[in-house]
């Protein structure tokens, strides 16, 4: 029973969580593509930027909610509401103090902006701008945003999933018509501003119907023991959230200051692209986190080392399936949708898949490292991967440009992260060896090669007369095929290959087969 409430739970976020990004993805595609129309090129890279920069200041959030989540799950299986209680009011404590140091550290960075902006663009208001995406980011974490953190703990997301959907369709179509009536890049942000408040007030009270006792409890603290735990924990996730954020947002703030601030414009519309593909497969480890939370509370090692060993086979068919379609089509796409203007050279993709599929394999062994809760093993590698990440990425600014910072986020990943946290989990995690998984993941990706070489020879015979939508149309579908292909006949002897087939056969086509036979 267990196990069938945890799948079911599962279930629901993936759908949710599908859903959403999906719904994200046409929005964004309909906004960028009326951005791009409306406002000059300038906009994209400072959007881009501000974006990055305000990412980087999400560091005060230090890895505080992950922290939250995983003490929560305790409490939530033992329907402890005064537990739970006790760890909302921390967070609400905690999320009101975060915000106010993103504001006086955004403010602070305000004279630096000229430094972070290289051939700075012919747009006024340029300060103005960046103050108005500043308090976007920090209205998020004065607005009830900390209840979210029990929905996600009690394997919920599709509820905050569902809200996002909402919202987020709301807002794309004001700023659509703020875009086509007005043409001003002031409102645009405004409407950003106040959906994000408007969407955080929802939740709240849909968190206060779904569990009023937990929020009507009476003022009791969380026990020193509670806190010195949880911010135990903090301090080694405050490490892995730096790392994170580095890697993610610094690229793009290295590439204004050193190589110009119209490629963050230019490559603002791979990256957008490349983050939905992200977004829509991270709600599988999403979906599931929360119930390996559960999981682990009742289950055995043996059976999480198996589960593992499903999952980490699943990420990488997907993952690698989605590198060679990225790798193949991105370029294209770009043509059909927007012009070829703003393509970008074969070297910067290879550089921005790679980025793509370096850090979503090694998803897995972080879901699963946050689930068993090791958060202190190997806490400074995470400082050691960003600061190479960083010198990596000036040093190759100069001779390789755009790719060359691209290049350098995933080599400091494969230098440390790459190898040290699947160990860390095998060892402290499973009580297993991590030899068998570095076997598999090198064949692994000996094969994604194999397959990315025959789909790009592939993609030059069907594109050598130039690319048009009939072309790409055709491309698409041959790249949806083949690389699944290939990769069924390599797998589909292994257990884990065998265990998703029953798992779809029972769960999903045999409720058909029943609709079925009700029907007829």
């Amino acid at each position: 029973m267990a196990e069938k409430g945890r799948l079911q739970k599962s279930m629901w976020n993936l759908i949710g969580g599908f859903s959403y990004r999906l719904l994200s993805m046409l929005t964004a595609f309909v906004v960028r593509t009326i951005f791009i129309r409306c406002l000059s090129e300038a906009y994209l890279g400072i959007n881009g930027l501000y974006t990055n920069i305000l990412n980087m200041l999400s560091l005060a959030e230090l890895g505080f909610g992950t922290a939250m989540v995983y003490s929560m799950y305790k409490p939530l299986a033992e329907k402890d509401d005064e537990k739970l209680s006790q760890l909302l009011r921390l967070y609400k404590r905690v999320y009101t103090i975060m915000g106010t140091v993103i504001l006086v550290l955004g403010l602070a960075l305000i004279p630096f902006l000229d430094v972070l902006i290289k051939n700075k663009p012919d747009v006024e208001g340029l300060t103005f701008y960046y103050v108005m995406f500043l308090l976007n980011t920090v209205v998020s974490y004065w607005f009830f945003a900390y209840r979210n953190s029990v929905l996600h703990a009690d394997q919920k997301s599709y509820i905050v999933s569902k809200y996002n959907s909402a919202f987020n369709l709301i807002k794309s179509a004001l700023q659509i018509v703020v875009l086509l009536c007005f043409k001003n890049y002031t409102v645009y942000l405004l409407t950003q501003i106040l959906c994000t408040i408007a969407e955080n007030i929802a939740l709240a009270v849909k968190v206060k119907k779904e569990y009023p006792g937990v929020l009507q409890k009476k003022e009791s603290e969380l026990p020193k023991e509670d806190k010195t735990r949880i911010f135990r924990d903090v301090k080694a996730l405050m490490l892995g959230k730096i790392s994170f954020v580095t890697l993610s947002s610094s690229d793009t703030i290295i590439i204004s200051a050193f190589i110009g601030v119209n490629w963050v414009g230019l490559l603002s519309n791979f990256t957008m692209i490349v983050d939905a593909i992200t977004g829509v497969l991270t709600q599988i480890t999403s979906a599931i986190s929360a119930s390996l939370g559960n999981f682990f509370a009742k289950e055995d090692k043996e059976a999480g080392f198996q589960l593992f060993n499903r999952i980490e086979f699943m990420n990488f068919w997907l993952y690698g399936f989605s590198s060679v379609a990225l790798f193949v089509l991105l370029n294209p796409f770009v043509t059909v949708w927007i012009g070829e203007k703003f393509t970008l050279s074969n070297m910067i993709v290879i550089a921005l898949v790679i980025r793509f599929f370096v850090a979503g394999y090694m998803n897995t062994c972080q879901t699963f490292r946050s689930t068993l809760g090791l958060f202190v093993q190997g806490q400074y590698r995470s400082i050691a991967v960003a600061l190479v990440n960083i010198a990596l990425s000036i040093l190759l600014s100069k001779p390789l440009g755009v790719a060359g910072v691209l290049f350098a986020t995933s080599i400091s990943r494969l230098l440390i992260n790459m190898w040290y946290d699947p160990w860390v989990l095998h060892r402290d995690g499973f009580g297993k060896s991590v030899k068998p998984f570095y076997i598999r993941y090198s064949w692994r990706i000996v094969l994604l090669i194999a397959v990315s070489v025959l789909m790009t020879m592939l993609s030059k015979l069907i594109f050598a007369g130039g690319i048009t939508i009939l072309r790409f149309a055709l491309m698409t579908v041959l790249t949806a095929i083949i690389p699944n292909l290939i990769f069924l006949a390599v797998f589909f002897r292994t257990e884990e290959f065998r265990y998703f087939c029953v798992l779809i056969n029972e769960k999903v086509l045999s409720k058909f087969k029943k609709q079925s036979i009700i029907s007829d």
